[in-house]
């Protein structure tokens, strides 16, 4: 199939939206289709065998220039598969839908939203999670886990000499991930908590450090590119968002054979022991789980690892997500019909 993937995130970095397309569009390459991927600049690391356009994606989803190049790409292209990716380019290719009909149309949706896709703009959704499907709730929408592909390194060299048990955090130094409130919790739990990430909270969650008296036992790492190696070293992995589409830190947890504990948050609340998810938001609640034996914790999650394997992978992505294709190619040429029948 020749594919046209858009992704209009303006992140300077990568998080999970431009870490899935990036690598979504390599596993279809792999399988032989033909893929290009329309995307900020800074996100068009090069892909083997993917064709990549660079977009200003710095304008908003209503901006007339935005949507004016867009629709070039499109009909430069002859793709039979449009796909967009995230909100912000389902609502172009959404605004853009009476001028390229002639075009199967499908949507990836990774975060709860107050408002999705109209029906009949897309001949296909798909949902991160099954509780994102559920919160959709449209007809067409089918669920297709992230995939990614976890190396297996050496672990990384902790700082200091930390007390096990090593608790692992990843994730953006932003309000949505909690980590002001497993800081709170952490207060009342043995070992070392490490939050690996960056962003505007760090000042914040670091005086909530100084002020708990946790300056020795919770540690903020900054940005780190060896997350793998981290988890690695680390005895147990913990998840803190107040919402997430679909954590990626729990599914990397989980190749990588680690324990998790979490929130209530998909992926996680999906494959996890249900006692192993925290419901509602007591710190109190939360150290009871952190403190949990972990050898326990992973005994009772080989299910859940087993899941991992077999659904959470790159080709397992890919090889659904083509079948997602072949569903909007068969809707598409069933509207089509049924319009030039009118």
């Amino acid at each position: 199939m020749k594919v046209l993937m858009l992704m209009l995130s303006d992140n300077p970095g990568i998080g999970g939206l431009e870490k899935h397309s990036r690598e979504l569009a390599s596993a279809l390459t792999d399988l032989g289709h033909c893929v290009s991927i329309a995307a900020a600049p800074q996100h068009l690391a090069p892909m083997g065998g993917v064709r990549r356009i660079p977009v200003n994606a710095q304008r908003s989803r209503n901006s007339i220039p935005l949507l004016m190049t867009i629709l070039r790409i499109i009909r430069q292209g002859d793709y039979q598969i449009l796909h967009a990716q995230g909100s912000k380019a389902a609502s172009v290719l959404q605004r853009l839908a009476p001028f390229i009909r002639n075009h199967a149309r499908v949507a990836s949706l990774h975060g709860f939203k107050s408002r999705y896709p109209k029906t009949g703009a897309f001949d296909q959704l798909i949902a991160v999670s099954r509780a994102l499907a559920y919160d959709i709730n449209q007809p067409e929408v089918t669920v297709v886990f992230n995939g990614t592909s976890v190396p297996h390194p050496a672990p990384a060299r902790l700082p200091g000499k930390p007390i096990s048990p090593v608790w692992l955090a990843v994730g953006r130094l932003a309000p949505v991930k909690g980590f002001d409130f497993l800081i709170d919790a952490f207060q009342f739990c043995q070992g070392t908590l490490l939050i690996a990430g960056d962003g505007p909270e760090h000042q914040r969650l670091q005086s909530l450090i100084d002020a708990t008296g946790q300056a020795g036992k919770v540690k903020l790492l900054g940005f780190r590119t060896d997350i793998p190696s981290l988890m690695a070293a680390a005895d147990g992995v913990v998840i803190s968002s107040q919402r997430e589409g679909f954590s990626y830190v729990c599914a990397e947890a989980l190749l990588l054979g680690k324990p998790v504990v979490s929130t209530n948050v998909p992926i996680a609340n999906e494959v996890l022991p249900k006692s192993h998810i925290l419901q509602g938001r007591n710190p109190t609640e939360f150290s009871r789980l952190l403190n949990l034996d972990l050898q326990s914790v992973s005994e009772e999650q080989t299910e859940a690892r087993a899941f991992a394997y077999e659904k959470l992978s790159l080709s397992a992505m890919a090889t659904n997500t083509v079948a997602v294709y072949r569903k909007a190619s068969e809707a598409f040429v069933q509207s089509d019909s049924e319009r030039r029948n009118k």
